[in-house]
């Protein structure tokens, strides 16, 4: 369930960035990387969930989310093949990505066109905010909230649910390299 969560995340992270608002910004980016903050807040607000760690994203087709705190978990997608390790339970598990998550990954690597099929767009350019919200109603992703303040590192992201789950996202964007597939090699553990 949760790297369902962090692919929904991530999908609609690259989905969503031209230069005017912040999902021309995102869109357009070849590769984004750095730190982030996510929150799992209920329907009725209550956080139920709080991670922190590192993510990578490369266009078309590599995607990084490695969870530092509370526990130890990478997920790492390379062409449709879902890798998930987990060192707290010494478990790797490999896939490949359900109809479920490939929708959500589709989205990740979506161009603005594609995503106004499928969502209605209002940007709110005073406060740099983009808002998503699906023209279908049972789509598994119902609305989504981009803000990348000017002259900042940050990004910030509310995505919500079918369930009325929302996810909260804090992604702190680092320039220190440009991303490569070979950023994306799996790991080897002692247990796999």
């Amino acid at each position: 369930m949760r790297s369902l969560r962090l692919l929904s995340l991530s999908a609609c992270l690259m989905s969503a960035t031209s230069a005017a608002d912040p999902l021309d910004q995102l869109s357009t980016r070849e590769s984004l990387s750095g730190s982030f903050i996510q929150s799992i807040v209920s329907p009725e607000g209550a956080e139920l969930e709080r991670a922190e760690g590192q993510f990578r994203l490369l266009r078309p087709h590599y995607f990084w989310w490695e969870i530092e705190r509370p526990d130890q978990q990478l997920l790492i997608s390379i062409n449709g093949q879902l890798t998930q390790i987990d060192w707290d339970l010494e478990e790797v598990s490999r896939r490949h990505l359900s109809p479920q998550d490939r929708m959500v990954l589709q989205l990740l690597f979506a161009s603005r066109e594609e995503l106004e099929t499928a969502f209605s767009l209002e940007v709110q350019e005073q406060e740099q905010v983009v808002v998503l919200t699906a023209y279908e109603e049972g789509a598994p992703i119902t609305r989504l909230s981009i803000e990348h303040p000017p002259e900042t590192q940050l990004w910030r992201l509310s995505l919500t649910d079918r369930s009325g789950q929302e996810i909260q996202l804090i992604l702190k964007e680092s320039f220190d390299r440009r991303l490569n597939p070979a950023d994306f090699a799996i790991p080897s553990t002692d247990f796999d």
